[in-house]
């Protein structure tokens, strides 16, 4: 692996709840082996000849059977960009880029900025608190990026490095869009575990699953079964998706019958 994308990537591992960065002798270590594909590596050189498991993304050490997480960040900018398509003719490296990408867009900063630009008002943004390494929802999305163009794949860079609109505009181009999903606020936290089921799309749906290109088409299908007192605001709120490739996209509405093409981002409550 090149010095210039190891500089450009950091890897890290918990330790009493903190996050610590690893020397750079173990930091080129590990990301070498995740670049020739192999399952786990060991240090000779740490206490403990601890084993670094690439697989599940835990650190134990031999006598142990204790584990800390392994957290691999990308500098994305654009120099990173270039130095990891140098070595994108490894797949498993490839995925790695990509799920860490996904990841980031995933986090709260990147949506709020993303929300901004698709006019969302001030809102509380939760998200998906599965979304990580063995989850089926982002493993499959991740498979069907994959499987793409490869413009697609710098379009997903380009958004995780700055969620501009042109970033967003670009994604769109390439068939990948930001959309929002309104359902039953009580069936919300389990579809950002299992994602969208098909068994529970509704005979009026024609078979597939429903999206709002913006907010408010959505808004008429969040429903909650509390009950508000006179006074009292009603609470909104709505599911955030990434869909590829949809089926359907006309006046604000996206339709998308392949559940490996949908991941859920996040749950939103508008204030």
């Amino acid at each position: 692996m090149t010095s210039e994308l190891t500089r450009s990537v950091s890897v890290y591992h918990r330790r009493d709840g903190a996050l610590e960065v690893y020397d750079r002798e173990t930091t080129n270590l590990i990301l070498d082996a995740a670049a020739r594909g192999a399952a786990s590596v060991r240090s000779t050189k740490l206490p403990g000849r601890p084993v670094f498991d690439l697989h599940t993304m835990k650190q134990r050490k031999s006598c142990s059977i204790e584990e800390e997480d392994i957290v691999i960040e990308v500098s994305w900018s654009p120099d990173s960009f270039k130095d990891a398509q140098a070595v994108s003719g490894n797949a498993s490296f490839c995925n790695m880029i990509l799920r860490s990408a996904i990841l980031r867009i995933s986090e709260e900063k990147s949506l709020s900025k993303i929300l901004d630009l698709k006019g969302v008002p001030p809102r509380r943004i939760r998200p998906n608190p599965y979304l990580r390494r063995g989850c089926w929802p982002l493993d499959i999305f991740i498979s069907s990026i994959e499987t793409a163009k490869e413009e697609l794949y710098d379009a997903v860079l380009q958004l995780a490095s700055d969620p501009t609109f042109s970033a967003v505009h670009w994604l769109e181009s390439n068939d990948l869009y930001v959309v929002f999903h309104g359902t039953n606020h009580s069936v919300m936290d389990n579809i950002l575990l299992t994602g969208l089921l098909p068994r529970f799309r509704k005979s009026a749906s024609d078979g597939k699953d429903w999206f709002g290109v913006d907010f408010t088409t959505s808004l008429k299908y969040s429903r909650c079964k509390t009950k508000f007192l006179s006074g009292h605001r009603r609470e909104y709120k709505l599911l955030l998706f990434m869909v590829l490739r949809p089926d359907a996209h006309s006046a604000g509405v996206m339709t998308s019958s392949d559940v490996h093409k949908q991941l859920p981002l996040a749950e939103l409550t508008l204030l």
